[in-house]
């Protein structure tokens, strides 16, 4: 395991860093990571030719190990989606006003806003490039693992959702036991423009990353109250509740 444990740790930066710059070298990376897959080759040499039946567990093991190195490497797509989402929020929050739906035709540049719906849309593109990047790396069989890039882009967001969206909430929802009760609305509206940021921005790019966002949405969001419940439940509870996350 020296490659994942040693040697290779050195270059993820570097690997990582070169994505980020240029998407399209995902598909160069694919190369890399079959050359890492053909190197498993040779520990299981001797296991195959003993006719072992640790054999597939072996594999299994070291295919895994690859996979999970594959995914940290690629994982840097959708960090990058998210800090451009993350700006994406911003101007849908505090510069892009909601159209109404009835709107006076002397008031239509007012809500035109062409300089903070450009940047949108250029972030927008941003985003769009960073998924065509790891899609097109196509399904890759690394080890005995088949690697679905589709798959592999939808994990790295839900995962970097839930790390995002448990800060917002961890970092929104912390109250002074001194504090005065008029302070509580302003801290929870604060918190629901917050997490209408979120679902807007990521409704409103989901067409652009070729996945289901609002269902991912749903989905973490549940998952990280239940979690938080099951944790606080936990303080009372003699039998612990299994954790969710």
């Amino acid at each position: 395991m020296f490659f994942f444990s040693g040697c290779f740790p050195s270059f993820t930066s570097i690997m990582q860093e070169s994505i980020r710059v240029n998407p399209s070298m995902v598909t160069k990376l694919r190369a890399t990571f079959l050359k890492l897959a053909s190197a498993l080759d040779l520990p299981l040499l001797r296991i195959n030719q003993a006719n072992s039946p640790d054999l597939l567990s072996v594999s299994q093991f070291y295919s895994g190990e690859l996979v999970t190195y594959v995914r940290k490497v690629l994982q840097i797509i959708p960090e990058s989606m998210f800090t451009s989402l993350a700006k994406i929020i911003k101007l849908q929050i505090h510069a892009i006003m909601e159209v109404p739906t009835r709107l006076d035709k002397d008031k239509l540049k007012d809500y035109a806003q062409l300089g903070a719906r450009y940047e949108v849309a250029k972030l927008t593109h941003a985003i769009s490039i960073f998924t065509e990047g790891i899609l097109m790396m196509k399904t890759t069989l690394v080890g005995i693992i088949k690697v679905d890039p589709k798959q592999l882009l939808e994990d790295g967001i839900r995962k970097e959702l839930v790390r995002r969206v448990a800060y917002a909430l961890h970092k929104g929802l912390i109250f002074n036991p001194k504090a005065k009760t008029s302070e509580l609305m302003p801290k929870l509206k604060e918190m629901a423009a917050t997490m209408d940021g979120f679902y807007r921005s990521f409704e409103y790019i989901q067409d652009y990353v070729s996945i289901y966002g609002l269902k991912i949405w749903q989905e973490e969001v549940s998952r990280i109250i239940n979690y938080n419940v099951e944790q606080e439940c936990n303080s009372f509870l003699r039998t612990k509740v299994g954790t969710l996350l």
